[in-house]
């Protein structure tokens, strides 16, 4: 007869299993060098696929149920996804797909930390899949050193997710790791989160980020001025409500109306201080105030003119 275990050693057992997470490497499902659980390739209808942010999931989501859930934010709001995998699976299991969780993996980290980023990444898409949930695997690289992990526990030719959302400035060293990608896993397709490089070779989809998703309303002149922004990253704002363009104002445009301090009349400056006076010629600038008052002073002739070559 087995015997009945108490509550406390249930308990006791499901921590030591957190704390271990070996099941995927007792079942045959890890490789690499340091035994990832590996997300195996799908049959996943990519025309299914519209994203959601996981900051948006929640029970009962049926408005929402044939999306695909995205974890392209700040790791802080879904680790709990890894830590409270149970819990988190009623709430996401009702959703077409998922992507596995894009936990950061920094240059400037500690090789340990990004290495554990890579395992939570896996572990999460490999716990899904055996709970019989769909799975893109997202991946993600840092400098070459993660070369060395960041393309393990990924079946070979499965359709794969990539990044390049607030990466515009960086696409030197996005490609060096995207090239090496391509090598390693060969995907079938590439979901790619925002505009791909022009670099980007492969089978790819792209996809604009939720974020954006309110600029598909926009006229055919915004649009194109958005993604000009975009591309220069000068885009303030993550959404319609607080989205807004910088301004491109010249700085030395001299619109700012101050009083003359030779005539007294009104004359213009440019933001720095820098001006001049239509009625009396007099041009200034901030770094001349001391000698401009000190000339004044010097003034004695009833024109009141600094040009003016009349002295006492």
């Amino acid at each position: 007869m087995t015997k009945q275990l108490s509550e406390y050693e249930i308990e006791k057992q499901k921590k030591k299993q957190e704390l271990v997470r070996n099941e995927f490497l007792f079942q045959n499902n890890s490789c690499g060098k340091y035994e990832f659980p590996k997300i195996k390739k799908q049959d996943i209808d990519v025309n299914k696929i519209e994203f959601l942010s996981y900051v948006n999931a929640k029970i009962d989501d049926n408005k929402n149920k044939n999306k695909t859930i995205h974890f392209f934010t700040y790791d802080w709001k879904f680790e709990k996804v890894y830590e409270n995998a149970e819990e988190e699976l009623e709430k996401l299991k009702q959703y077409y797909c998922l992507l596995s969780p894009d936990f950061s993996i920094f240059t400037n980290m500690p090789l340990a930390l990004q290495i554990e980023s890579v395992f939570k990444n896996r572990r999460c898409g490999a716990y899904w899949q055996s709970k019989g949930l769909k799975v893109i695997p997202t991946v993600s690289w840092g400098d070459e050193r993660s070369f060395d992990f960041c393309f393990d526990g990924i079946e070979e030719g499965a359709i794969v997710a990539v990044c390049t959302y607030y990466r515009e400035n960086c696409e030197e060293e996005f490609m060096l790791g995207y090239n090496e990608m391509i090598k390693r896993i060969k995907p079938s397709l590439i979901l790619c989160y925002d505009e791909p490089f022009k670099s980007m070779n492969g089978n790819i989809k792209e996809f604009l980020p939720t974020t954006y998703e309110w600029t598909k309303d926009l006229n055919w002149k915004d649009l194109i001025h958005f993604k000009w922004e975009k591309q220069n990253r000068n885009v303030s704002g993550l959404n319609e409500n607080n989205f807004k363009f910088f301004k491109y104002d010249d700085p030395y445009v001299k619109d700012q109306l101050v009083k003359c301090s030779i005539c007294g009349q009104i004359a213009t400056q440019d933001q720095y201080g820098n001006g001049e006076c239509k009625n009396c010629g007099w041009k200034f600038s901030k770094d001349e105030d001391d000698v401009r008052e000190e000339s004044r002073n010097k003034l004695s002739c009833a024109c009141n003119s600094y040009n003016c070559k009349r002295t006492i």
